[in-house]
């Protein structure tokens, strides 16, 4: 059966279908009104320099600290935390040291009995001494010459008459003679070696010892200083990794506390590899953060690394490119404003001035 329209639908549709060209032609006719009236662009001169902009982050002058313990242990003590200023020197940390220090005092021992044998054989024997020995000498001399007139008086009394005195009482004052004239050379040879001094080697043997026991005690004192923690620079503790009663070593090495100087910022930037020809020492430059609006830091160029690398850090723009290789620029801020290390910044590096 045929299917047959209504002439007010008929009706409907050629108006809604005439009522879209009337707006569709006006909209056109607005567009081409805008741009005839539209006030014209400023002209860029070809080739003109323009601001190169890269990502960058806020670091401390220098490099950062990451320091430990020389020695593995126990912490006992941490006497600083985030946000301290110190000073190049500055006890930070202390790790147990009850061993070491007993090291210490056992070399500091050992160095003074080796100091009182070395200067016992520079001095030599006392004057007391000497003479003590002296008089011992005069005394066993005196006794072989008295029992030496003894042995001469038998041997006379003999040579006279030999039935005058027995053979054995002879032969006992001869054997007395004797051994007391040997008495009397052996406290000789005592009293002259006391009045030369020690030998010269027992001299040098006692200062070897010596020497070896300072050297014992100069490495117990460093096994003990290694069981503090200093720091090297002034600076601002920015990272603080372990606490007390937590133990550390040194293979592979713990990092406790982390000093940075931040009295003087610089920003590290990251440079796409083809804006490289457009970096020169030097050259002006500024930096702007979200956290901070408007406000500009100010700085130049201080160095640059000659070696292209990977990029490691990320523009907000979504169409930056990510796989292309950056070459690292700092920028020293003029100033010394209080920005957190780390804050990620864009840095506009303006055209440098040709030479």
């Amino acid at each position: 059966m045929a299917t047959t329209t209504a002439p007010h639908a008929r009706f409907s549709r050629r108006t809604k279908l005439g009522a879209t060209l009337v707006l569709a032609a006006a909209a056109t006719a607005g567009v081409a009104w805008l741009r005839s009236n539209a006030p014209a662009a400023p002209a860029t001169a070809p080739g003109a320099p323009t601001v190169l902009v890269a990502p960058g982050l806020v670091e401390a002058e220098g490099d950062r600290a990451e320091l430990g313990f020389e020695a593995s242990g126990r912490i006992a003590e941490l006497v600083v935390d985030e946000g301290d200023a110190v000073t190049a020197g500055q006890l930070l940390g202390r790790l147990d040291d009850r061993v070491a220090r007993a090291r210490v005092a056992g070399a500091e021992a050992a160095v003074a009995a080796a100091r009182a044998r070395k200067d016992a054989a520079v001095r030599g024997a006392r004057p007391d001494e000497i003479r003590a020995a002296s008089a011992e000498a005069d005394a066993v001399a005196a006794q072989a010459r008295e029992r030496g007139l003894s042995r001469d008086r038998a041997e006379a009394l003999l040579a006279a008459n030999p039935d005058a005195i027995p053979m054995a009482e002879v032969d006992s004052a001869r054997g007395l003679a004797d051994a007391s004239a040997a008495q009397a050379r052996a406290a000789a040879a005592r009293a002259s070696l006391l009045r030369s001094g020690s030998r010269a080697e027992l001299i040098a043997e006692a200062k070897a010892t010596f020497d070896g026991a300072l050297a014992n005690l100069e490495e117990a004192r460093a096994h003990l200083a290694q069981h503090e923690l200093r720091s090297p620079r002034a600076g601002v503790v920015v990272r603080r990794l372990h606490e007390v009663g937590e133990h550390v070593a040194t293979m592979p090495p713990t990092t406790v506390l982390i000093v940075a100087d931040t009295s003087r910022l610089e920003l590290r930037v990251e440079v796409d590899e083809v804006d490289v020809a457009r970096i020169a020492i030097g050259q002006p430059a500024w930096a702007t953060a979200l956290a901070y609006g408007d406000r500009r830091f100010v700085g130049h160029v201080t160095r640059v690394v000659g070696e292209l690398g990977r990029k490691t850090q990320r523009l907000d723009d979504p169409r930056a490119r990510i796989d292309t290789r950056v070459l690292e620029v700092v920028v020293a801020l003029d100033q010394s404003p209080a920005l957190p290390l780390g804050l990620r910044v864009d840095v506009h590096l303006e055209p440098a001035v040709a030479k």
